[in-house]
């Protein structure tokens, strides 16, 4: 939102947004409860309304909160797939128009500053206990959390209609949508300022702070319903579209999960958090137990999480449950291994050893092994810029030497195609820079 827009907003909406919200709304009040032709037509003409005031021109009205509530209102209760979609439609482009959170340069100091708008209209209601989570017009911490629910046993069982399983799926996307707006801009500047309060007021921290959330079921229904989505057969989903939406929208809800962890981390050892914060545990801990103890899932979830950074980092703290640990003498002499076992070339050495070699794979397989050291490998590939961990030429030399050492220690394993794909990528990224 620029400075002008801004200091325009409350103008606009006294001068012409009294007007626009009575005339808009009206389409909706002759309309009432009703579910017919006629009622889902004046429902569209009400989101082509607001679309043309908002949206389409260059200076468009800011919705008010009640024509927000109205347009939610038809995304989660729209009885026809036309109206769920443009009711998802333009909530989207209008908070991406309207921002109520975001980023603003400071002429004095030069540093960044958090903007929010105040009084702006949210999906989310995280107020007392006494709130309804069934307001028509807003969401509680405990729906939020039954949706994705919902979403894992529709996509599983697929019991309920098409309708409402898509239904759900638009308005997961939605939702997330929302709490990765307000999380994005805060983390940001709580980046730079290690203002906690920043982070501690954000939607997402609000929602994971619920007592009315079990933050452990959110995060295994998160892992269980993006892998299910990923294995769903899309011939049984109506639009191929959506359900790739969807599945981006539960990876991006465990990433910014995962930020917010590792900010709330920083922040505790800054000492600027206090009990009121509240102790949960870590998103990457129950997925790291979640992986461990199964290996489909493992398989799956990795072919599926595609956001390299964080990939990276689960597969070098799973592994490193597995990696013989040095000798305190050991590591009071040479503190530098200790620090090796963070970044993946560090790890791929402890392959160099028939020994170690051996005694990992005994622990987790050698299919796990492959799929763990590989897939990391691939994530760590995009960060080819960046000498953090080895270079990309010394992280190819160790990925061949794994991989040779694997098949040395016991002739029996068998290299996955998987593994093979992986070791040629790594020969071609040799070739390439020699």
């Amino acid at each position: 939102m620029s400075k002008d827009t801004k200091g325009n907003t409350s103008r606009v909406i006294n001068s012409y947004g009294g007007g626009l919200e009575a005339n808009t709304l009206a389409m909706l009040d002759s309309t009432g409860a009703k579910d017919n032709r006629d009622a889902n037509e004046d429902r569209l003409q009400y989101l082509e309304a607001v679309r043309a005031a908002s949206l389409v021109p260059e200076n468009g009205i800011p919705p008010t909160n009640k024509m927000y509530q109205a347009i939610f209102r038809i995304l989660r209760f729209g009885r026809t797939l036309e109206l769920i979609t443009a009711s998802f439609q333009l909530l989207t482009q209008l908070h991406q128009r309207y921002p109520w959170v975001y980023i603003s340069d400071s002429a004095a100091s030069g540093k960044h500053q958090l903007e929010t708008v105040d009084e702006a209209w949210s999906p989310f209601n995280f107020g007392s206990d006494v709130v309804s989570d069934e307001n028509e017009t807003s969401v509680g911490s405990s729906w939020f959390q039954e949706l994705v629910q919902n979403m894992n046993k529709g996509v599983k069982e697929s019991e309920e209609s098409d309708l409402k399983i898509l239904g759900n799926m638009f308005l997961f996307e939605y939702l997330v949508h929302v709490l990765k707006l307000d999380f994005t801009p805060r983390n940001q500047v709580y980046e730079e300022t290690m203002n906690w309060s920043l982070l501690k007021e954000s939607s997402l921290n609000l929602l994971l702070a619920s007592r009315k959330v079990n933050f452990k079921f959110l995060t295994k229904d998160c892992l269980s319903t993006m892998c299910a989505l990923f294995d769903a057969d899309e011939k049984s989903i109506s639009s191929v579209e959506l359900h790739k939406g969807a599945l981006r929208a539960m990876k991006e809800l465990l990433v910014i999960i995962m930020e917010l962890d590792a900010s709330k981390k920083k922040a505790d050892m800054e000492g600027i958090t206090n009990r009121g914060d509240g102790v949960r545990t870590p998103a990457m801990e129950i997925i790291l137990d979640e992986l461990t103890y199964d290996g489909y899932l493992l398989s799956n979830f990795l072919q599926v999480f595609d956001d390299p950074k964080w990939k990276l980092e689960i597969v070098l703290q799973y592994l490193t449950k597995y990696i013989p640990k040095p000798s305190v003498r050991t590591r009071r002499s040479n503190s530098s291994q200790v620090e090796d076992l963070k970044t993946l070339n560090g790890i791929l050495k402890t392959f160099s050893t028939g020994t170690n070699a051996k005694s990992i794979t005994k622990k987790i397989g050698p299919d796990v092994v492959q799929i763990l050291i590989g897939h990391a490998f691939l994530a760590r590939l995009t960060f080819s810029n960046t000498n953090e961990g080895g270079s990309i030429t010394e992280i190819c030399d160790s990925i061949i030497s794994a991989f040779t050492n694997l098949k040395r220690v016991d002739q029996k394993i068998e290299i996955l195609p998987f593994g093979k794909e992986v070791l040629f990528t790594a020969e071609m990224v040799l070739k390439a820079k020699a």
